[in-house]
């Protein structure tokens, strides 16, 4: 966006998360991304439980301190199911949004709002950043499980905007676990930060021999940390969860490498970007055993948890 022939000078990315919200303002010159970040909060997203517009509007002032009118866009990537043609945040699993509209936002502050789905931002980091691949895949294992995908150089969107739920993949038609957005079965409600508990508890209903992790999950007292901490001490019930985890996961990610064929997968989000020893660094040996196309090499995000926002920014930089 150029004003009276200037360019403006700053750009703000903002994460929204299903459990933390990152924003970040930014110099507006697609230069060394991570280094043009002038500043940057973290926030937990239930603070946009009442009143979000409100509220997202406040820490974009916030942050903006005395340049919002020096703002050329902001760029949002969220997480949920999303409706790009109308700017709107229809539902978030993991959060009490539903049906934001950010036009009223982008009237408000007067400056132009762009939406994303937050794994699709996280491809555009990690395609455009690292991989520099024209053919890969983005897989955030955090709260829920999202992505992004790029094929022969094109940023897969969809219609909507919705061209990557693959957390929403079925993996058990027998549906035996229920995931956040009301469906069965889905990938994401048996091995994300959401899902991983419950799996826990239902694997305990028949596993016979005791473990501390296994009584634990029987008095209901545990939560995921537990889960990789007692499996890297060997406790068995531990390595019995994570196995079944390793092999769901394997499974859904070979369903994305026969569809997809890239050359590189790379893995990011808290739960596995916390504990990739467990989550991502079998999956080179695991995936073959069920992909049909030749396994691509599986990687950890090196954006980390910034992954998305840095995406973010770089789609609030494009087409300005």
């Amino acid at each position: 966006m150029e004003t009276e022939g200037l360019k403006l000078d700053y750009v703000i990315g903002i994460d929204l998360g299903g459990t933390w919200l990152r924003i970040a303002i930014a110099k507006n010159n697609n230069e060394k991304i991570k280094e043009s970040i002038l500043r940057k909060y973290i926030l937990p997203t239930n603070l946009l439980n009442n009143d979000p517009i409100k509220k997202l509007e406040n820490i974009i002032h916030e942050i903006s301190k005395n340049i919002i009118d020096n703002i050329a866009c902001i760029c949002i990537a969220a997480a949920g199911k999303l409706d790009l043609k109308k700017s709107k945040i229809i539902f978030s699993p993991h959060s009490s949004i539903r049906n934001l509209s950010l036009s009223i936002l982008e009237e408000n502050l007067k400056i132009p709002i762009k939406l994303i789905n937050d794994g699709v931002a996280g491809a555009l980091a990690e395609w455009k950043l690292c991989i520099k691949n024209d053919n890969i895949v983005y897989i955030a294992i955090g709260t829920g499980i999202g992505g992004g995908i790029v094929v022969d150089g094109h940023l897969l969107i969809g219609k909507e905007g919705n061209a990557h739920e693959f957390g929403h993949m079925i993996v058990d038609i027998n549906g035996l676990m229920e995931c956040k957005c009301g469906g069965r079965g889905h990938w994401e409600a048996y091995t994300s930060g959401s899902g991983l508990p419950n799996l826990c508890k239902f694997l305990s209903k028949n596993y016979n021999e005791e473990t501390p992790l296994l009584k634990k999950v029987i008095n209901n007292n545990f939560n995921i940390k537990d889960i990789f901490e007692y499996t890297r001490k060997g406790d068995k019930f531990g390595m019995y969860v994570i196995n079944e985890v390793i092999k769901i996961n394997a499974m859904a990610i070979a369903n994305l490498v026969n569809l997809y064929d890239p050359n590189v997968i790379s893995i990011g989000g808290g739960v596995a970007l916390k504990n990739p020893d467990l989550i991502i660094d079998p999956l080179n040996d695991h995936v073959s055993k069920y992909s049909f196309n030749t396994p691509p090499k599986i990687i950890p995000s090196s954006l980390k948890e910034e992954t998305s926002l840095i995406g973010a920014i770089l789609f609030a930089m494009e087409e300005l």
